[in-house]
């Protein structure tokens, strides 16, 4: 046995681990909104971009990078943190493309928890998730 546990029944030994692990958040139901589409001339709009992306925890430029990679269209953000599409796209269609990155850049593939963290280390992107702890690549899309 390792020095500092002899001695320690197995009770002990369970709790001492126990109060080793790092803490866990606690699993709050986080509601994302629809994004809301508005379609002028031959651009469209998102107006909630700015406060969907402050829920997911994303930066709202590496959304908009994906989803207008996605689409294979050009765009941009304007002065209120609003996505201006440079082409005309359906409510449906832009909202099937924002929950495909929410399942792969946001939700947890283990716990399913939408509390996580998206970070680069060098090439390679990680979704860690602040439920659980998990760690899981995921390859870029950008």
């Amino acid at each position: 046995m390792p020095s500092g546990v002899a001695g320690l029944n197995y009770e002990e030994m369970l709790e001492r681990l126990y109060s080793r692990l790092p803490s866990r958040r606690t699993d709050v139901q986080i509601e994302i909104p629809q994004l809301e589409v508005e379609v002028v001339g031959t651009h469209t709009r998102v107006k909630n971009f700015k406060l969907v992306c402050e829920i997911i925890n994303r930066d709202p430029r590496l959304v908009l990078r994906y989803l207008l990679k996605s689409m294979g269209a050009k765009g941009g953000l304007d002065s209120d943190g609003n996505a201006v599409i440079h082409q005309n796209v359906s409510r449906a269609s832009l909202n099937k493309l924002f929950e495909k990155f929410i399942e792969l850049y946001v939700r947890c593939p283990t716990c399913h928890s939408y509390q996580s963290e998206l970070t680069r280390r060098g090439r390679i992107w990680v979704l860690k998730c602040l439920g659980c702890g998990a760690e899981t690549t995921v390859r870029s899309a950008w």
